[in-house]
Protein backbone atom coordinates (compact mmCIF):
# COMPACT_ATOMS: atom_id res chain seq x y z
CA UNK A 1 0.00 0.00 0.00
CA UNK A 2 1.48 3.39 -0.51
CA UNK A 3 2.42 5.16 1.94
CA UNK A 4 0.17 8.39 3.32
CA UNK A 5 2.37 11.81 2.89
CA UNK A 6 1.05 15.22 4.23
CA UNK A 7 3.42 18.22 2.95
CA UNK A 8 5.27 20.77 4.83
CA UNK A 9 3.23 23.44 6.30
CA UNK A 10 1.39 24.69 9.75
CA UNK A 11 0.07 21.23 10.38
CA UNK A 12 3.37 19.25 9.90
CA UNK A 13 4.44 19.49 13.38
CA UNK A 14 0.66 17.97 14.58
CA UNK A 15 0.69 15.35 12.08
CA UNK A 16 4.21 13.82 13.28
CA UNK A 17 3.33 14.37 16.82
CA UNK A 18 0.32 11.94 16.07
CA UNK A 19 2.36 9.48 14.67
CA UNK A 20 4.00 9.03 17.86
CA UNK A 21 0.88 8.47 20.18
CA UNK A 22 0.83 5.60 22.68
CA UNK A 23 -2.06 4.12 21.20
CA UNK A 24 -1.27 3.19 17.39
CA UNK A 25 -4.91 3.56 16.00
CA UNK A 26 -5.59 6.93 17.87
CA UNK A 27 -2.29 8.02 15.92
CA UNK A 28 -3.45 6.83 12.70
CA UNK A 29 -6.72 8.57 13.30
CA UNK A 30 -5.50 11.63 14.07
CA UNK A 31 -3.48 11.78 10.97
CA UNK A 32 -6.52 10.26 8.47
CA UNK A 33 -8.19 13.52 10.00
CA UNK A 34 -5.37 15.94 9.32
CA UNK A 35 -5.00 14.67 6.22
CA UNK A 36 -8.44 14.71 5.26
CA UNK A 37 -8.42 18.57 6.46
CA UNK A 38 -5.11 19.68 4.70
CA UNK A 39 -6.97 18.76 0.88
CA UNK A 40 -9.00 21.73 -0.65
CA UNK A 41 -11.86 22.62 1.01
CA UNK A 42 -14.13 22.86 -2.46
CA UNK A 43 -15.33 25.90 -0.65
CA UNK A 44 -15.45 28.81 -3.10
CA UNK A 45 -12.63 31.48 -3.99
CA UNK A 46 -14.52 33.31 -6.44
CA UNK A 47 -16.84 35.27 -3.97
CA UNK A 48 -16.50 37.19 -0.93
CA UNK A 49 -18.02 35.14 2.48
CA UNK A 50 -19.95 36.56 4.77
CA UNK A 51 -18.18 35.22 7.64
CA UNK A 52 -14.93 36.43 7.04
CA UNK A 53 -16.81 40.22 5.83
CA UNK A 54 -17.76 40.70 9.16
CA UNK A 55 -14.65 40.07 11.00
CA UNK A 56 -12.84 43.37 12.47
CA UNK A 57 -9.36 42.68 10.62
CA UNK A 58 -11.39 41.92 7.40
CA UNK A 59 -8.88 42.89 4.66
CA UNK A 60 -10.35 44.82 1.45
CA UNK A 61 -6.74 44.19 -0.47
CA UNK A 62 -6.39 40.53 0.66
CA UNK A 63 -9.99 40.00 -0.15
CA UNK A 64 -9.44 41.70 -3.84
CA UNK A 65 -6.15 39.25 -4.47
CA UNK A 66 -8.09 36.21 -3.31
CA UNK A 67 -11.10 36.79 -5.73
CA UNK A 68 -8.64 37.81 -8.72
CA UNK A 69 -6.42 34.69 -8.30
CA UNK A 70 -9.17 32.53 -6.68
CA UNK A 71 -6.77 31.16 -4.23
CA UNK A 72 -7.62 29.35 -0.71
CA UNK A 73 -5.98 31.80 2.41
CA UNK A 74 -3.51 30.25 4.05
CA UNK A 75 -5.12 30.10 7.25
CA UNK A 76 -7.11 26.88 6.22
CA UNK A 77 -3.60 25.07 7.02
CA UNK A 78 -3.52 25.66 10.20
CA UNK A 79 -5.33 23.47 11.60
CA UNK A 80 -4.46 20.74 13.87
CA UNK A 81 -6.91 17.66 15.51
CA UNK A 82 -8.61 19.26 18.12
CA UNK A 83 -9.99 21.77 15.61
CA UNK A 84 -10.84 19.80 13.20
CA UNK A 85 -12.35 17.55 15.84
CA UNK A 86 -14.55 21.28 16.90
CA UNK A 87 -15.67 21.63 13.13
CA UNK A 88 -16.89 18.01 13.29
CA UNK A 89 -19.44 18.83 16.18
CA UNK A 90 -20.55 21.59 15.20
CA UNK A 91 -21.51 19.98 12.10
CA UNK A 92 -23.78 17.84 13.94
CA UNK A 93 -24.84 20.58 16.28
CA UNK A 94 -26.06 21.84 12.86
CA UNK A 95 -27.61 18.61 11.26
CA UNK A 96 -29.71 18.16 14.66
CA UNK A 97 -31.13 21.12 15.17
CA UNK A 98 -32.13 21.15 10.81
CA UNK A 99 -33.47 18.00 11.73
CA UNK A 100 -35.95 18.59 14.32
CA UNK A 101 -37.12 21.69 12.31
CA UNK A 102 -37.02 19.66 9.17
CA UNK A 103 -39.63 16.97 10.71
CA UNK A 104 -41.65 20.00 11.63
CA UNK A 105 -42.45 21.19 8.57
CA UNK A 106 -40.54 24.87 9.44
CA UNK A 107 -37.87 24.36 7.02
CA UNK A 108 -37.15 25.44 3.96
CA UNK A 109 -34.12 26.03 1.72
CA UNK A 110 -32.11 23.95 -0.97
CA UNK A 111 -32.36 20.32 -0.39
CA UNK A 112 -30.05 17.65 -2.30
CA UNK A 113 -31.40 14.23 -3.80
CA UNK A 114 -28.83 12.00 -3.44
CA UNK A 115 -30.33 9.79 -5.89
CA UNK A 116 -30.45 11.57 -9.08
CA UNK A 117 -28.28 14.16 -7.87
CA UNK A 118 -30.87 17.32 -8.27
CA UNK A 119 -30.29 20.32 -5.93
CA UNK A 120 -33.85 21.87 -5.44
CA UNK A 121 -35.44 24.55 -3.32
CA UNK A 122 -38.56 23.61 -1.41
CA UNK A 123 -40.27 25.96 1.33
CA UNK A 124 -41.22 22.96 3.30
CA UNK A 125 -39.71 19.12 4.18
CA UNK A 126 -40.01 17.57 0.72
CA UNK A 127 -41.33 13.98 1.14
CA UNK A 128 -40.25 13.23 -2.34
CA UNK A 129 -37.27 14.33 -4.92
CA UNK A 130 -39.07 16.86 -7.32
CA UNK A 131 -36.99 15.40 -9.86
CA UNK A 132 -37.16 11.81 -9.79
CA UNK A 133 -39.66 11.17 -7.11
CA UNK A 134 -37.25 9.32 -5.03
CA UNK A 135 -38.36 8.97 -1.64
CA UNK A 136 -37.83 11.59 1.48
CA UNK A 137 -34.78 9.05 2.67
CA UNK A 138 -33.06 10.14 -0.39
CA UNK A 139 -33.01 13.74 0.46
CA UNK A 140 -30.55 15.96 2.54
CA UNK A 141 -31.16 19.61 3.55
CA UNK A 142 -28.58 21.88 1.81
CA UNK A 143 -29.40 24.98 4.16
CA UNK A 144 -29.94 28.70 2.59
CA UNK A 145 -28.35 29.96 -0.66
CA UNK A 146 -27.53 34.24 0.26
CA UNK A 147 -25.79 35.71 -2.78
CA UNK A 148 -25.48 38.95 -4.27
CA UNK A 149 -24.28 38.06 -7.74
CA UNK A 150 -23.24 42.22 -8.45
CA UNK A 151 -21.26 42.29 -5.22
CA UNK A 152 -19.85 38.58 -5.40
CA UNK A 153 -21.10 37.93 -2.42
CA UNK A 154 -21.93 34.00 -1.64
CA UNK A 155 -22.98 32.10 1.54
CA UNK A 156 -25.42 30.14 3.20
CA UNK A 157 -27.40 30.69 6.47
CA UNK A 158 -28.46 27.61 8.64
CA UNK A 159 -31.89 27.53 7.61
CA UNK A 160 -34.99 29.61 6.85
CA UNK A 161 -38.68 28.86 8.32
CA UNK A 162 -41.39 31.14 6.08
CA UNK A 163 -44.10 30.61 8.61
CA UNK A 164 -41.93 32.70 10.81
CA UNK A 165 -40.31 35.33 8.53
CA UNK A 166 -37.28 34.00 10.25
CA UNK A 167 -33.37 33.22 9.42
CA UNK A 168 -32.25 30.55 11.12
CA UNK A 169 -28.63 30.42 12.69
CA UNK A 170 -27.78 27.65 14.40
CA UNK A 171 -24.07 27.64 17.29
CA UNK A 172 -22.42 26.14 19.79
CA UNK A 173 -21.13 28.03 22.54
CA UNK A 174 -17.87 27.34 24.14
CA UNK A 175 -14.84 28.60 26.52
CA UNK A 176 -12.99 29.34 23.50
CA UNK A 177 -15.24 31.58 22.07
CA UNK A 178 -15.84 33.95 24.99
CA UNK A 179 -12.34 33.98 25.64
CA UNK A 180 -12.02 35.43 21.90
CA UNK A 181 -15.13 37.41 21.71
CA UNK A 182 -16.42 38.20 25.35
CA UNK A 183 -13.19 37.70 27.57
CA UNK A 184 -14.05 40.36 29.92
CA UNK A 185 -17.71 38.17 30.62
CA UNK A 186 -15.83 35.05 30.89
CA UNK A 187 -13.47 36.52 33.71
CA UNK A 188 -16.22 38.05 35.15
CA UNK A 189 -16.91 34.10 36.30
CA UNK A 190 -13.56 32.79 36.94
CA UNK A 191 -13.47 31.24 40.66
CA UNK A 192 -10.36 30.32 42.72
CA UNK A 193 -10.18 26.86 43.60
CA UNK A 194 -7.59 24.98 45.90
CA UNK A 195 -6.93 22.32 43.66
CA UNK A 196 -6.95 23.57 40.44
CA UNK A 197 -6.47 26.96 40.43
CA UNK A 198 -9.16 29.45 38.51
CA UNK A 199 -11.85 27.61 36.91
CA UNK A 200 -15.32 28.96 35.54
CA UNK A 201 -18.33 28.51 37.19
CA UNK A 202 -20.15 27.71 34.58
CA UNK A 203 -23.57 27.35 36.18
CA UNK A 204 -23.61 30.81 36.89
CA UNK A 205 -22.31 31.76 33.36
CA UNK A 206 -25.12 29.92 31.28
CA UNK A 207 -27.39 31.93 33.39
CA UNK A 208 -25.79 35.13 32.49
CA UNK A 209 -25.71 34.34 29.00
CA UNK A 210 -28.13 36.17 27.57
CA UNK A 211 -27.63 37.66 23.80
CA UNK A 212 -25.62 36.24 20.97
CA UNK A 213 -21.76 36.85 20.35
CA UNK A 214 -21.27 40.04 18.62
CA UNK A 215 -19.71 38.06 15.28
CA UNK A 216 -22.90 35.79 15.47
CA UNK A 217 -25.35 39.18 15.15
CA UNK A 218 -22.86 41.05 12.72
CA UNK A 219 -23.31 38.00 10.23
CA UNK A 220 -26.65 37.22 10.41
CA UNK A 221 -27.33 41.04 9.90
CA UNK A 222 -25.28 40.46 6.60
CA UNK A 223 -27.20 37.24 5.48
CA UNK A 224 -30.65 39.08 6.31
CA UNK A 225 -29.61 41.70 4.42
CA UNK A 226 -28.66 39.54 1.20
CA UNK A 227 -31.94 37.90 1.86
CA UNK A 228 -33.99 40.61 1.16
CA UNK A 229 -32.36 42.57 -1.35
CA UNK A 230 -30.82 40.02 -3.50
CA UNK A 231 -32.63 36.68 -3.02
CA UNK A 232 -36.78 37.82 -2.10
CA UNK A 233 -37.23 36.26 0.96
CA UNK A 234 -39.87 37.53 3.82
CA UNK A 235 -37.16 38.08 6.59
CA UNK A 236 -37.27 40.33 9.82
CA UNK A 237 -35.31 38.64 12.45
CA UNK A 238 -32.92 35.61 12.85
CA UNK A 239 -33.21 33.20 15.78
CA UNK A 240 -30.45 31.84 17.10
CA UNK A 241 -30.05 28.31 18.62
CA UNK A 242 -27.74 28.34 21.12
CA UNK A 243 -25.82 24.98 22.79
CA UNK A 244 -23.49 24.90 25.27
CA UNK A 245 -20.83 23.02 24.73
CA UNK A 246 -19.93 22.20 28.70
CA UNK A 247 -23.21 21.00 29.46
CA UNK A 248 -25.17 20.27 26.61
CA UNK A 249 -28.19 22.62 27.58
CA UNK A 250 -29.53 25.03 25.01
CA UNK A 251 -30.97 28.51 24.78
CA UNK A 252 -32.29 31.08 21.93
CA UNK A 253 -31.89 34.69 21.10
CA UNK A 254 -34.16 36.78 18.67
CA UNK A 255 -32.45 39.58 16.69
CA UNK A 256 -34.08 42.07 14.27
CA UNK A 257 -33.27 43.21 11.11
CA UNK A 258 -31.54 46.46 11.07
CA UNK A 259 -29.69 47.51 7.55
CA UNK A 260 -27.61 49.92 9.22
CA UNK A 261 -25.31 46.83 10.06
CA UNK A 262 -24.92 45.91 6.81
CA UNK A 263 -24.09 48.85 4.69
CA UNK A 264 -20.23 49.70 5.57
CA UNK A 265 -19.93 46.23 4.16
CA UNK A 266 -21.98 46.51 1.50
CA UNK A 267 -19.94 49.58 0.25
CA UNK A 268 -16.95 47.82 1.10
CA UNK A 269 -18.18 44.93 -1.66
CA UNK A 270 -18.91 47.24 -4.16
CA UNK A 271 -15.51 49.39 -3.76
CA UNK A 272 -13.55 46.01 -4.31
CA UNK A 273 -15.52 44.76 -7.12
CA UNK A 274 -14.55 48.38 -8.71
CA UNK A 275 -11.32 47.91 -7.85
CA UNK A 276 -10.92 44.26 -9.71
CA UNK A 277 -13.07 46.01 -12.58
CA UNK A 278 -10.28 49.04 -12.97
CA UNK A 279 -7.30 46.20 -12.41
CA UNK A 280 -6.32 48.67 -9.16
CA UNK A 281 -5.55 47.43 -6.19
CA UNK A 282 -7.01 48.88 -3.02
CA UNK A 283 -5.26 50.07 -0.37
CA UNK A 284 -5.06 47.51 3.15
CA UNK A 285 -8.23 49.01 5.17
CA UNK A 286 -6.38 47.17 8.24
CA UNK A 287 -2.46 48.62 8.56
CA UNK A 288 -2.21 51.05 5.49
CA UNK A 289 0.78 50.69 3.31
CA UNK A 290 3.06 48.52 5.06
CA UNK A 291 0.10 45.81 4.38
CA UNK A 292 -1.81 43.46 7.46
CA UNK A 293 -1.05 39.52 7.53
CA UNK A 294 -3.34 38.72 5.43
CA UNK A 295 -2.59 41.11 1.97
CA UNK A 296 1.04 40.39 3.05
CA UNK A 297 0.44 36.44 2.44
CA UNK A 298 -0.70 37.38 -1.26
CA UNK A 299 2.07 39.63 -2.05
CA UNK A 300 4.73 36.25 -0.90
CA UNK A 301 2.90 34.50 -3.60
CA UNK A 302 2.92 37.21 -6.42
Amino acid sequence: MASRVVKGGPALTEYLNAAKSAEPLFGDLQKHVLEKALKPSGRRQDVLHPSEMVKPDWCHLAAFHRLRLEQEPAERKKTNFTRENIFQEGHQTHAKWQRWLAEMGRLAGDWLCHFCGTEFWAETTPDRCTDCSAPAECIEYREVPLNAHPLRIGGKADGYSPHDNALIEIKTLGLGSLRYERPEFLERYMVETDTFGKLPDLTRLWRDFRRPLPSAVRQTQLYMYLGVHFEDLDIDRTVFFYDFKSTQETKSFTATYDESYSEPLIDAAQAIVDCIAADTAPFCNVNGRAGCTSCLEFKETR
